[in-house]
């Protein structure tokens, strides 16, 4: 794990709020907080530096990333389209904005999520021309243009082909993207590229990614088997940690959806929230455990870990899940 510095509950002093005026200290500060999960602490620092009338494209792109950290993802998409505008040759902005786009078309009305497709899809490209060297652009256009449907500008070849690209700049990850644009339910398709790329048959991403494509279409069995298989590998790197950890949350969200395996969803949840206490989907891990105490007719264990959830919450989509359920 990469060593970070915990700034929860930071006091804005006079002298923070001084050296905010410096754009390396200041986007230093705001990375920090980033990464120990304080967006909160960001957003007080950066909001009182910023108004209808500021022209300053790093002040409006950190406020917007930070929104979007804080599942604000109007707010952030206005900044973020704010900074591309005034400074449309940095990379970040460009692949921040593209990513608050394409979470907003995931939730949109189908003729708004075109719109939202199309502006990610292009700022996903511009990032990858800025950042030709940069692994990151190539997953981000490549992720999209392999989950994307046609319409909105999905297209797995291409996918493939970038997936191919980034393997002459890091072999494990275009390998990990040539999976996510093939067809992984396909025994054959699945079994060639172990074939081609050896390194996969020992990395729990491979069985996460080839679980979730089932999960997809609520095999859920299988699913779960492939989790399972993930949990088995080594955990050589972070990576390979972070995967197995999502192969937990979604041993669990399986047991949900697909109304089996209710114990063994329980555990994997369990170890997933006490092991992930800061991921992006810990809420959405408890709302799984507290669904499965409901299954076991645990209502009480359930409340105690729903109830705080539904009162502490900002995401919409949870907390109508929540609402259904208490």
């Amino acid at each position: 794990m990469r060593s970070i510095l915990f700034f929860s509950g930071l006091i804005l002093s006079s002298s923070v709020l001084a050296n905010s005026t410096d754009p390396q200290a200041l986007t230093a500060q705001v990375k920090a907080l980033w990464q120990a999960k304080d967006a909160q602490a960001a957003q007080a620092l950066l909001t009182p530096l910023v108004t209808k009338k500021t022209k300053d494209a790093q002040l409006l792109a950190l406020l917007g990333q930070t929104e979007a950290l804080l599942n604000n993802a109007d707010k952030a998409e206005d900044l973020l389209e704010k900074a591309v505008k005034i400074d449309s040759k940095n990379a970040d902005y460009q692949h921040w904005y593209a990513t608050v786009s394409c979470n907003l078309a995931s939730s949109a009305s189908m003729l708004s999520a075109l719109g939202y497709a199309k502006r990610c899809k292009k700022a996903y490209e511009t990032a990858l021309k800025l950042a030709p060297d940069n692994p990151r652009s190539y997953i981000a256009l490549g992720s999209f243009l392999a989950q994307a449907p046609g319409i909105a500008g999905g297209d797995k070849g291409k996918a493939l082909q970038l997936a191919e690209q980034l393997k002459q700049i890091d072999a494990l990850q275009g390998a990990l993207l040539q999976l996510n644009a093939s067809d992984l339910q396909d025994d054959a398709v699945f079994n060639a590229l172990l074939a081609k790329d050896e390194l996969l048959t020992q990395r729990p991403e491979t069985y996460l990614q080839r679980g979730v494509a089932f999960s997809r279409t609520d095999e859920h069995t299988k699913a779960i088997a492939l989790f399972d298989q993930a949990l088995t590998m080594p955990a050589s790197d972070d990576d390979a940690a972070a995967a197995q950890a999502q192969a937990l949350y979604q041993i669990g969200r399986s047991a949900v959806k697909g109304g089996l395996a209710v114990d063994k969803g329980i555990s994997a949840l369990q170890q997933f929230i006490a092991q992930q206490p800061a991921a992006d989907n810990i809420d959405w891990a408890k709302l799984r455990l507290g669904q499965l105490y409901i299954a076991q007719q645990q209502q009480a264990k359930a409340e105690e870990i729903l109830k705080p959830l539904l009162a502490s919450t900002q995401d919409k989509e949870l907390k109508g899940e929540l609402q259904k359920l208490l």
